[in-house]
C-alpha cells in the first residue's frame, strides 16, 4: 500500500515539477441554501488537464478539495482562452457537528493571459457541484444523511506561471 501511494505521488508531481505550472490564489463563494464565502489556492500544469484547488470557509471551518479536468478549451485569441470542466469535489468540516462529503462538478470558465510569455494568468469559473455525504453532531450523538442537490461555487483568481 505504502509502494502504491508513494507511485501515485511520484506520478502527479512530476507532471507539475518538470512542466510550466501555475500556482495561485483564488476566491469566490459557494451558492446554495446561501452564499458562503471561500478563499484558497490553485496549481496547473500545462502538461495535464487537471487543476487542483483547495478552498477554505474560515468563518464554518470547512474545507473542499477539488480536481477538475479541462475538458473543451476554446482558444478565442492568443490570450483568452474559455474552457469547461468535470471533476469531483470533497469536502470536509471539523467541529462539534462535522461532515464529510464528495460529489461530481461540471462547469465552465475563462482565463486571460497577461504579458509575453503568458506569465500571468486570470480566471474565473462557475460549476454545478452536488454532493452526497454524512453529518455528525457529536453532542447529539447523531449521524445523518447530508444530500446538497444544487451547489455552485463561483470563483475567480490569479495563476502565476513558472517554467519553461
Amino acid at each position: 500500500m505504502k509502494k502504491t501511494l508513494m507511485a501515485v505521488i511520484v506520478m502527479v508531481s512530476s507532471a507539475f515539477l518538470f512542466a510550466r505550472t501555475g500556482i495561485g490564489i483564488q476566491g469566490g463563494a459557494k451558492i446554495d441554501m446561501g452564499i458562503d464565502h471561500v478563499e484558497g489556492m490553485s496549481i496547473r500544469s500545462d502538461r495535464s488537464p487537471w487543476g487542483i484547488s483547495l478552498d477554505c470557509n474560515f468563518k464554518d471551518k470547512s474545507a473542499d478539495l477539488i480536481l477538475d479536468d479541462w475538458w473543451i478549451v476554446k482558444r478565442l485569441s492568443n490570450n483568452v482562452n474559455l474552457y469547461t470542466i468535470w471533476g469531483m469535489s470533497f469536502g470536509a468540516r471539523l467541529e462539534n457537528t462535522w461532515y464529510g462529503e464528495t460529489g461530481p462538478r461540471l462547469g465552465a470558465g475563462i482565463d486571460v493571459f497577461l504579458f509575453k510569455g503568458r506569465c500571468l494568468e486570470f480566471f474565473a469559473q462557475a460549476a454545478w457541484n452536488p454532493s452526497i455525504g454524512a453529518n455528525w453532531d457529536s453532542e447529539e450523538d447523531e449521524l445523518s444523511l447530508r444530500f446538497r442537490p444544487a451547489c455552485f461555487p463561483v470563483n475567480g483568481g490569479i495563476r502565476l506561471w513558472f517554467g519553461n
